[in-house]
């Protein structure tokens, strides 16, 4: 009991500071994005820096408690309908500008490489933007990559239940927009003063967890992807859970 219990603390000690990594990675993104353009072909994004790349290995490996959501088909998917592939999960959503699109071309690029064993793998996008993201939306946005790719959408409520047990934090940024007017083009003093106002009610980005999760075919977390991992670091991790799985 006792060293299951320190094993316990010591996965939601790195789910935390994980966390807490991504955050700070994903705000200093966001701080880029009026000076950085977005691709224009998602699929063809280039490559996330590698500076915040690598892998932390979850030792003992950690059993998931399984979930239901919404596919991109409209359909209900558990986790547990993926037992026997490994799968590969990242949370975002459709209109990340950078990191997410940057991901996904990494998963596309871990498909390719690791061929035919691709078929015992699930590549799953979970959006943690409800309101925008419809099941419509990220089946469009998942074509761009790879029309195998998984989508799932949930409510809030839904996600940050789950969500917990993988550290997921996730938080909607409006943007604001400063809007002055002048006497002279206003006509009255009132105008004179700046005022700051939402540009659209549908117009914000999202603060959100940003490693990818592996998943091995019997639903135990086993590795932590940081941003900027490349597919072949992503394929490695992959053939190795599943060698295992068949041993």
């Amino acid at each position: 009991m006792l060293n299951q219990t320190t094993s316990r603390n010591n996965l939601n000690n790195l789910l935390i500071a994980v966390a807490i990594i991504a955050v700070f990675i994903t705000g200093f993104a966001i701080s880029r994005l009026l000076t950085t353009p977005r691709p224009q072909t998602v699929a063809d994004a280039p490559e996330a820096p590698a500076v915040t790349g690598g892998a932390a290995m979850v030792n003992p490996p950690h059993q998931l408690q399984d979930f239901t959501l919404t596919s991109h088909t409209g359909e209900a998917v558990s986790l547990s309908d993926f037992r026997g592939k490994a799968v590969l999960l990242l949370f975002g959503y459709t209109n990340c500008p950078d990191v997410c699109p940057g991901t996904l071309a990494e998963y596309k690029r871990a498909k390719r490489e690791l061929g035919a064993q691709a078929d015992d793998v699930a590549f799953v996008f979970v959006s943690v933007d409800s309101k925008r993201d419809t099941p419509d939306v990220i089946a469009a946005y998942l074509a761009q990559f790879d029309a195998d790719f998984i989508g799932l959408t949930g409510s809030e409520e839904a996600l940050r239940t789950l969500g917990a047990e993988y550290g997921l934090v996730f938080e909607a940024n409006t943007v604001t927009v400063e809007d002055h007017h002048s006497e002279a083009e206003a006509g009255h003093d009132d105008h004179e003063h700046g005022h700051t106002e939402n540009i659209e009610s549908d117009n914000y980005f999202v603060n959100h967890t940003s490693p990818s999760f592996l998943i091995d075919p019997d639903g135990y977390l086993r590795l932590l992807y940081f941003v900027g991992t490349r597919g072949n670091t992503l394929a490695a991790g992959v053939q190795q859970v599943l060698m295992e799985h068949e041993a």
